[in-house]
């Protein structure tokens, strides 16, 4: 986060300087976006801890330290002589008492409670874990952070806290995306259309069981596609699911029916797929074959875990791929990462020797570079910039994935960062997959 807060200040101390050419120079689509329906935002929550009871003395000690939010001298009746808190800003340990209050006083802008959801004693020690919480004025409550609380008991009896290590932000809290607002951010970058990629896998991840689970996918491709028609010129969809399901092949039948939709977006990771399973190549090849009978495109997030890299690639490049000849196969992330920042090289490198020495399965590959370039060190984002350049930059796809960042500062941090020509960075602004036309 610390990293790609640097380079957004960079962007934008560029933009101020009145760089001409970057303003001038804007993607035609975003081959990449995520909406989310109110179902699938309920899935992108953290689940919340109950909270809970504490005993009487301990409950104190909580209200106390919430009185004494911005109180150096009160927090100081509060914590031991040698105790020690996590600077998350750095981050680092704050040593003794006197630094540790000085730095509490001045961390947080307005009052504030610790809700605790679990604590134990055991003799002259304690602990509380909790969240930093404030009430909204719709009556819900806010959850803005984590909070572990290491007690000590002293000789007159008191607790004080010995030890606080917070973490920000707090728990995930899904909220829809709708069209209208993929729109704005489309609008506020200067882009014309976008690819919106259904998050229906969401539903089959074996993480999550869903009861009722392909009634549920149907529901989410369904709901992509109607929020995609109601921009008609400006929107297609993308049906999603686990590759792996019985109800894959129904799904591609039944998606291949629907207005706007153009084609398949596959989460390998989130469906748990597993390349050097023959099983699980043989389930995704025949998912490929009938996105082929049905030209659908495909957009195929191939990151499965951190080991992924060269083998997967030549797998799939070898296996799967050729099940789909007459399709676009657009793969996420220049073949890389869980999701972003950066990429996986040596999966890329795969893909780009097989370019380069005109394998005929690449006729219809595409990348897109959604989330590649944020966070990256220079030597990486030259690197980065050489492979593009391998794998033909015709072959590259703006693409920003689900905000935030959005749709402007995503484009704005690849522009500036990535060390290409201004020519080089209007053919990728310029280019428009085939599934657009």
């Amino acid at each position: 986060m610390k990293r790609f807060l640097v380079f957004a200040i960079m962007a934008m101390a560029t933009l101020a300087e009145g760089a001409s050419s970057i303003s001038s120079i804007t993607p035609v689509a975003d081959h990449h976006a995520h909406l989310r329906s109110p179902a699938s935002a309920k899935l992108a929550n953290d689940p919340l801890l109950p909270a809970i009871e504490l005993p009487e003395d301990l409950e104190r000690l909580l209200r106390e330290r919430e009185k004494g939010w911005n109180d150096k001298a009160a927090l100081a009746r509060l914590f031991t002589e040698d105790s020690i808190v996590l600077d998350t800003h750095e981050p680092r340990w704050i040593r003794g008492r006197d630094k540790v209050t000085e730095y509490l006083a001045g961390t947080f802008s307005k009052p504030h409670r610790v809700t605790p959801v679990a604590y134990a004693v055991k003799g002259s020690t304690a602990y509380i874990a909790g969240y930093f919480t404030r009430p909204l004025e719709d009556g819900s409550i806010r959850y803005f952070g984590h909070v572990l609380l290491s007690l000590q008991k002293g000789a007159d009896g008191a607790w004080r806290i010995a030890a606080e290590t917070p973490t920000f932000p707090g728990p995930r809290v899904g909220t829809p995306i709708l069209a209208e607002q993929l729109i704005e951010q489309l609008d506020d970058a200067g882009i014309q259309r976008a690819t919106v990629l259904s998050v229906a896998y969401w539903f089959g991840n074996p993480d999550t069981p869903s009861q009722d689970e392909y009634a549920k996918v149907r529901e989410e491709n369904d709901w992509t596609a109607q929020q995609a028609a109601r921009f008609p010129d400006r929107l297609i969809a993308f049906c999603g699911f686990n590759p792996l399901k019985d109800y894959a092949l129904q799904e591609i039948e039944r998606c291949a029916k629907l207005p706007h939709v153009k084609g398949l977006k596959l989460h390998f990771g989130n469906s748990w797929v597993d390349v050097h399973n023959p099983e699980h190549v043989e389930k995704v090849r025949r998912v490929f074959a009938a996105a082929n009978e049905h030209r659908l495109a495909i957009a195929a997030h191939l990151w499965t875990d951190p080991e992924y890299g060269r083998e997967e690639a030549e797998i799939f490049l070898n296996q799967i791929l050729p099940a789909a000849p007459d399709i676009p196969v657009q793969i996420a992330h220049l073949a890389g990462g869980g999701g972003g920042p950066g990429y996986t090289d040596k999966a890329l490198e795969v893909f780009a020797n097989a370019i380069v020495a005109n394998d005929p399965r690449t006729k219809n590959l595409y990348f897109d570079i959604a989330t590649v370039a944020d966070g990256q060190s220079k030597e990486a984002l030259q690197n980065l910039a050489e492979r593009m350049r391998q794998v033909g930059l015709n072959r590259i796809l703006y693409g920003t994935d689900s905000a935030p960042p959005a749709a402007r500062q995503s484009w704005l941090t690849f522009r500036t960062t990535v060390p290409l020509t201004d020519e080089e960075f209007k053919t990728i602004a310029g280019n428009v997959a085939p599934y657009f036309r």
